[in-house]
């Protein structure tokens, strides 16, 4: 189960496509700014939940276009699709956040360039809020209220991210001043 066949398979629903229209949909709606899936990981799944029977497809040729193949979900896919609905509305995953990882060995950094560094973080933090924040008041009329309530989630993170990174910034500049 992948938050990538979710998504395919919840496109899908709406409409079959094929592989490039699908591509061209996840970057119209911008899905890959919070959900991990890239156009080499689209073409991926959907080969493969085609071989796993979840998807029919149908070879199309308009014209002197090159022939496609078109995408859609049957029965087993909209099983699947109802089966990770469930069971991510039961088990959210665990959220791993990158720059954590740079938090953890801010101890091998000397103190002034981390605090440099710490600085940057809280900086660019605020830069991501900002970006949302203008995305939501720029697409509110023109998106649907899942995609804002996903935006608004992210904006409330980049607070807390931002709050969390001044109180450890804190913190560090206690830890090295004994």
């Amino acid at each position: 189960m992948s938050t990538v066949d979710l998504m395919l398979l919840g496109a899908l629903i709406e409409k079959p496509m094929s592989a490039y229209e699908m591509k061209k949909n996840m970057e119209a709606r911008n899905i890959n700014s919070w959900v991990k899936i890239s156009s080499p990981s689209v073409y991926k799944n959907l080969v493969a939940m085609n071989g796993k029977g979840y998807l029919d497809d149908e070879v199309v040729k308009e014209g002197e276009r090159p022939a496609k193949k078109i995408y859609s979900i049957n029965e087993k896919g909209r099983n699947y699709f109802f089966s990770m609905m469930e069971k991510y509305s039961k088990q959210p995953d665990k959220i791993y956040i990158d720059f954590v990882a740079f938090v953890a060995n801010l101890y091998n950094v000397d103190p002034e360039k981390g605090l440099e560094m710490m600085k940057n973080l809280r900086t660019n933090l605020s830069k991501e809020r900002e970006y949302i924040k203008s995305n939501i008041e720029a697409k509110k009329e023109f998106v649907p209220f899942y995609a804002i309530s996903i935006l608004e989630l992210y904006d409330k993170m980049y607070a807390m991210f931002s709050e969390w990174t001044e109180e450890i910034t804190h913190d560090y500049v206690q830890k090295n001043n004994h």
